[in-house]
């Protein structure tokens, strides 16, 4: 990557230096050097006039203070009052106008205007312009206008404007207006504006209108959100079409499928649900989720065994379909079907780590009989894998079995029967 940054800026610089510097400079009304040299501004070949000149090669022994530069610039502090097209090498290198081409400072670079081609900072890039190519800081790059290309930080990306491109942060990236691309940041993204493509963070991604895929360590926050949230914990949204995948999920308005323990959200399902099955479990669940899309956390107890205490905790993602809209025929009205896919890990006297596992997908139908009340029944198909003898107990028989290493599996179809209490 080194290499192609270096051969890159080389081939610009001679293109800066041989072509362009006669025409640049009788558009800004500059007189061209080929050499300067400064002391201190005022001080250097080109006397106290330096802001009318450009040069093809620049030597600031302290600070220089020149009109442009077109070509080769090295000093501590390197100032041009209308552009810098060439390469750059210095504490600070500051530019009143366009800067294209290669800039390295140890402390900052600044343009006034555009910046295009690369910047290079110990501490900050900052630009008042429209940013077209890399900026790479130690700690934070700055622009307060749309940036196009790739920003790269140590700590933070700021823009004030729209971001078109991509963005590396350390920490945080920001952006008050539109981003456009590709967000990445090893704390958080932070957009008050709309974010267009992906989001990428560490810890949170926070935009007020969203569309595209969002990833976070921890949560997406998102005022209005059309496309994919994912987090390792929470995702939020006032309005959201698309699909949350997460710990948790809510939103106002949801429209799409759910993917989580809890998802919550004010136009979606509230229900508990009461079943039993063929295994010997009797189970209550929190369904919640939208109108054809459920997930649901559940707890199950068996009362078959009676030599010790066995229970369950459970998850289930599902969907409903109400069949007088699913076949279009009015006939069929307050029927439906359910088709979900649960996994149900067996506690036995106490909570801890368990590895016995039965998995299930269930195919019910159902009638709402009134009020929210419903009442349903179907087969399932079962998949108990287990380490233990005795979980042979949690079915009375099996279609196949076998073993695998130190598990044993059983495979059996079954029965579920249960209610449904309130909403949808």
């Amino acid at each position: 990557m080194k290499a192609v940054i270096s051969a890159f800026a080389f081939i610009f610089s001679l293109y800066l230096i041989f072509i362009t510097p006669e025409a640049v400079a009788q558009e800004r009304e500059l007189q061209m050097r080929n050499v300067r040299v400064s002391f201190v501004p005022g001080l250097s070949t080109n006397g106290i006039d330096a802001h009318d000149y450009t040069a093809r090669f620049s030597l600031n022994i302290l600070a220089g203070y020149n009109g442009g530069m077109d070509g080769f610039e090295i000093g501590p502090v390197n100032v041009n009052r209308h552009y810098s097209r060439g390469v750059q090498l210095g504490v600070i290198n500051y530019s009143g106008g366009i800067m294209q081409g290669l800039n390295i400072a140890a402390g900052a670079n600044y343009s006034r205007r555009d910046m295009r081609g690369i910047q290079l900072a110990g501490f900050v890039n900052a630009s008042e312009g429209v940013i077209q190519g890399i900026q790479m800081a130690g700690i934070a790059n700055s622009n307060w206008q749309n940036t196009l290309g790739f920003q790269v930080a140590g700590i933070t990306n700021i823009s004030r404007r729209e971001v078109q491109g991509i963005q590396f942060a350390g920490v945080v990236n920001a952006s008050t207006d539109n981003a456009q691309g590709i967000y990445f940041g090893g704390f958080g993204n932070v957009n008050t504006g709309r974010a267009l493509g992906f989001f990428f963070a560490g810890a949170a991604n926070v935009a007020r209108d969203f569309q595209g895929i969002s990833f976070a360590g921890v949560a997406n926050a998102t005022r209005n959100m059309h496309g994919i949230q994912i987090s390792g914990l929470v995702n939020g949204a006032y309005r959201a079409t698309g699909m949350q995948i997460g710990l948790i999920n809510f939103a106002r308005e949801f429209q799409g499928i759910p993917v989580g323990l809890i998802s919550a959200y004010g136009n979606g399902r509230h229900n508990i649900d009461v079943w039993t099955s063929d295994s010997g479990f009797s189970h209550i669940g929190l369904k919640l989720g939208t109108r054809h899309i459920y997930n649901m956390v559940s707890l199950g107890y068996n009362p078959l065994i009676t030599d010790r205490d066995v229970w369950s905790w459970g998850w289930t993602i599902g969907s409903y379909r109400n069949l007088a809209e699913r076949w279009n025929n009015p006939r069929w009205e307050g029927y439906f079907s359910m088709s979900d896919f649960s996994i149900q890990n067996i506690q036995e006297v106490r909570a801890a780590i368990s590895l016995d596992n039965i998995f299930t997908y269930r195919f019910l139908l159902g009638k709402d009989i009134s009020g929210g009340f419903k009442m349903y029944a179907g087969p399932t198909l079962n998949l108990l894998v287990s380490k233990q003898e005795e979980a042979n107990q949690y079915t009375w028989y099996s279609l196949l079995s076998g073993s695998t290493r130190d598990r044993g599996w059983r495979l059996w179809i079954g029965l579920s029967i249960g209610m449904q209490f309130f909403g949808h």
